[in-house]
């Protein structure tokens, strides 16, 4: 019996310390979100399902979704498909409810890829599971976008996916993750606008060092060129129907009204509908009146209305020269801007989830209490200054390994995010900035890791 008690080997009815952490934040995020949605009753407001300018008009998902992604020429089309694939079902199941699993579903991909990231930046396992459980599970912020119909959650995992890939193909070489790569990014390109299908060609940039480290540059190539064409082909589907080659028809609107352009020449370089009917049948004549232009979702005077499209070319050159004439002036603006916004957390948006306001009606008044404000900007300034010294350090070395490079990834993957949002926009930066939450878990991981590192030596 004594004998048989010793050889019986425990550890394999013994749950390893590495499990029993990811039970705990895994367990902990489901406790989290049965509190908030069953006790708490936060979800999502189904008035922006459809009361946002990005969703295509329900009644013309129901009707034809492949028409009416084909008409769709305000937004890159990916994000209402997705939408429209629940309109669809809504039989069977609400929307409301379709998004809420959705969003619930990306928060626990962001989650597990946040350890995924973490631990491949040599974390200890407790500090793996602590970072996620306080940056990711228990986030006001992750927790707010979870539970609004808008893509930013969606755009947040992306970055997330991107980033995890590009960590894990700089570690070790498989052609599965470059693939992976590009194809999160190109579905970035196809739901948000902000990422033009340029943005692939800064992935290829990123991959250059390994692409010459193991002499892969045709098939590196001809894998860009492939995902390139992928994310143009609403592009090319504007063209062939609108004349102008964009996955959004609002990117001269944008840019006036990111310079103030739109100041300049008003109404018509504004989100404005003034003379839309004159500007709608003006540019119906520009297409020579071919069939689709009648389409109803092209004449509703909605933002995919013909005559936006009339009111954004119009606009686009002349937002261009007004940038460049007055770039300082401007830049001087956008600095201002962005020293505000980081005096916010993220829920500074004008969307609220159900229920957002009163049960988190502390925190959405601490956002706008000035000691707090100057918390939230100090962590970020202090969060980037600290950041941009390990990248300093990072590219000065001449044998740089996975993580070095990641710390570059990282930091140009924020920074495009950044420029575009500021210089691109004018307006909703902090739901902006949401979308690149993974580089502030990332960063604020690696200094971390970094202090305790220092302080341990020491």
């Amino acid at each position: 019996m004594k004998n048989l008690y010793s050889s019986f080997n425990f550890s394999k009815i013994k749950l390893s310390i590495e499990t029993n952490l990811i039970l705990f934040v895994i367990l902990t995020f489901l406790i989290s979100r049965f509190i908030t949605y069953f006790y708490l009753k936060i979800s999502i407001d189904p008035y922006w399902i459809y009361g946002v300018w990005q969703h295509i008009n329900p009644k013309y998902l129901e009707e034809s979704l492949f028409s009416s992604l084909l008409y769709f020429h305000a937004q890159p089309p990916f994000w209402n498909f997705i939408l429209g694939l629940g309109i669809k079902f809504e039989n069977f199941l609400p929307i409301k409810i379709y998004l809420n699993y959705l969003n619930f579903l990306f928060t626990l991909i962001i989650l597990i890829y946040s350890c995924k990231i973490l631990k491949s930046l040599k974390l200890n396992k407790l500090y793996i599971y602590f970072i996620s459980l306080i940056l990711i599970t228990l986030s006001p912020s992750i927790l707010f976008f979870e539970n609004l119909p808008l893509y930013a959650h969606f755009t947040c995992m992306l970055l997330f996916l991107i980033k995890y890939y590009f960590i894990k193909v700089y570690e070790i070489y498989k052609i599965k993750y470059e693939l992976l790569i590009y194809l999160f990014s190109t579905l970035l390109i196809l739901s948000w606008s902000a990422y033009i299908i340029y943005f692939n060609i800064l992935i290829l940039i990123l991959l250059i060092p390994l692409i010459i480290k193991k002499k892969i540059v045709l098939r590196s190539i001809l894998i860009f060129i492939f995902f390139f064409v992928l994310g143009s082909l609403p592009s090319i589907k504007n063209k062939i129907l609108f004349d102008f080659f964009a996955n959004s028809s609002w990117t001269g609107l944008n840019a006036a009204q990111s310079t103030g352009y739109d100041r300049q020449n008003w109404p018509l370089c504004s989100f404005g509908k003034d003379n839309l009917d004159k500007h709608n049948l003006f540019y119906k004549n520009l297409l020579k009146k071919k069939n689709y232009t009648d389409h109803e979702m092209l004449n509703d005077k909605s933002y995919n209305d013909l005559g936006y499209i009339y009111k954004s070319k119009s606009c686009a050159n002349e937002a261009k020269k007004f940038l460049i004439s007055n770039f300082f002036e401007i830049s001087k603006h956008k600095l201002q801007r962005f020293l505000s916004v980081h005096g916010h957390l993220s829920i500074d948006f004008a969307f609220k989830p159900s229920n957002w306001k009163i049960i988190f009606h502390t925190l959405e008044e601490l956002n706008y209490n000035n000691l707090f404000k100057i918390i939230v900007f100090i962590f970020f300034i202090a969060n980037y200054g600290i950041y941009l010294f390990i990248l300093y350090h990072s590219l000065k070395k001449k044998q740089k390994n996975h993580i070095d490079y990641f710390v570059i990834i990282n930091f140009m993957l924020y920074s495009y995010l950044l420029f575009v949002s500021f210089y691109g926009s004018t307006w909703e930066q902090e739901r902006m900035r949401y979308s690149g939450y993974s580089f502030i878990m990332i960063s604020t991981a690696i200094i971390f890791h970094k202090l305790l590192t220092t302080i341990k030596k020491n």
